[in-house]
């Protein structure tokens, strides 16, 4: 149904501007129901949960017990029963005075939490990359199968051109045969522009949740999207600074850290505080005694002495994971400095490139004037008009695709820098149009 819906849809992709889809609002819609957003939104919550589970162990520990019991005594000598019920209550309140392995457990899991927030906001970055990623080439497709059919419809307007000039024996039947081959290649173009229109809008909506409409806002002319780039090293101190997942694997060296303090508390002594109520009257063997009321205070130290050698075994692990942590760390800088050296070079090197295609595309469509009016007075033949047609087409083209290089480039510095933000989706809509 939905590949009716596309097929349907696309043949009347050039009318209804007012139905066509903007970046910033698919992007609403992805933030709001994209699976990978919602998986982190809920490790966060996974991570708070454990936090609060840390942080209990260190919060005073109350429990209340209560036995009731139904007795019967027998003494074998003498034969005597005796039944009777017995009640015993009691009231045992603790808390943690000295525990370092709780204290790092809970230090621990704050880092850990942490972690889960960035690792939302990385998601989120990666989201937006790929939203922008997929309408762009979405809108390449778009714009391949208009230029491919605004070229079908200039070499069909030559062909009937042709044939009215044949009429008047101004023109060969060479001319028409070779206008028509023109044609087919290019209605066969057209074909497969289609299809490949019709699969990019499939990838598109995938990442929405829903049949994206196959009309989207074209890019204007502008070359000029951010201003100045500024220098390098300035994004590469932002993206040191602000990237997400780099202060993610931050964290988790911190909460590694943490666990090698955890596993080194095995050697050190815990004391709690104990404070009990009881009341009771069963005795010994459950014997019948007495109601009695016991208070105790009491203080609890607890020294390990030899734990076969467990302790150190843990202490060795967490000094590996943590030295595993340091690695990922310094992995992931590297990585994110050469990932940012080269988003900042293609930015200026697509700047150039815009500029250049810009300038080609207007030549062209001088040149195509021009070998019209030659073909006109009959200086020049209709090949060339047909070529200078398909040059233009293709100088749009290249100039379309500098354009979409140079968003995803930009979008992809802004990510690395950790400084992408609905504001920077709303800049890139800025500059599309609905014609």
């Amino acid at each position: 149904m939905y590949k009716l819906f596309l097929s349907i849809a696309v043949a009347s992709i050039l009318s209804s501007p007012a139905n066509a889809a903007s970046l910033y609002e698919l992007y609403g819609e992805t933030i709001g129901s994209d699976p990978r957003l919602r998986i982190a939104a809920q490790q966060v919550e996974v991570s708070s949960a454990q936090l609060d589970q840390a942080g209990a162990q260190l919060l005073p520990q109350i429990r209340m017990y209560s036995t009731l019991s139904e007795n019967q005594r027998e003494v074998i000598q003498t034969s005597n029963t005796e039944r009777y019920k017995g009640e015993k209550y009691s009231l045992v309140a603790q808390q943690k005075l000295f525990d370092l392995n709780a204290w790092h457990n809970r230090d621990r899991y704050q880092h850990l939490s942490d972690e889960s927030r960035l690792r939302l906001e990385e998601r989120r970055m990666l989201v937006s990359v790929d939203l922008t990623q997929r309408y762009l080439a979405a809108l390449s497709q778009q714009d391949a199968f208009k230029l491919v059919t605004a070229e079908k419809d200039a070499i069909e307007k030559q062909l009937q051109l042709l044939k009215t000039r044949y009429k008047h024996q101004l023109s060969t039947v060479t001319h028409i045969l070779e206008v028509e081959a023109r044609l087919d290649g290019t209605l066969a173009n057209e074909i497969a522009a289609k299809g490949e229109l019709e699969i990019a809008f499939e990838a598109l909506s995938e990442l929405v949740g829903y049949p994206v409409p196959p009309h989207l806002n074209s890019l204007t002319d502008n070359t000029s999207l951010l201003g100045e780039t500024g220098r390098l090293d300035a994004w590469t101190e932002k993206a040191l600074l602000n990237n997400p997942n780099l202060q993610a694997l931050s964290l988790k060296v911190k909460s590694e850290e943490a666990a090698l303090r955890q596993a080194d508390s095995g050697h050190y002594p815990t004391i709690d505080l104990t404070l009990s109520a009881q009341k009771s009257d069963i005795g010994f063997e459950n014997t019948q005694a007495a109601r009695t009321d016991t208070y105790v205070a009491s203080l609890n130290l607890t020294f390990p002495l030899f734990e076969g050698g467990g302790t150190s075994a843990r202490k060795a692990e967490k000094r590996a994971t943590l030295r595993i942590a340091q690695l990922e760390y310094e992995e992931a800088r590297r990585n994110i400095l050469k990932e940012t050296r080269a988003a900042y070079l293609n930015v200026k090197s697509n700047e150039a490139i815009m500029a250049a295609a810009l300038k080609a595309l207007k030549s062209s469509v001088k040149s195509r004037e021009a070998q019209e009016k030659g073909f006109k007075y009959g200086t020049v033949t209709v090949v060339d008009v047909l070529d200078a047609i398909r040059e233009q087409y293709k100088f749009r083209k290249d100039f379309h695709q500098a354009q979409y290089d140079y968003i995803n480039n930009w979008v992809q510095l802004l990510s690395i820098s950790g400084t992408l933000t609905e504001e920077h989706i709303g800049r890139v809509d800025n500059w599309m149009t609905s014609s």
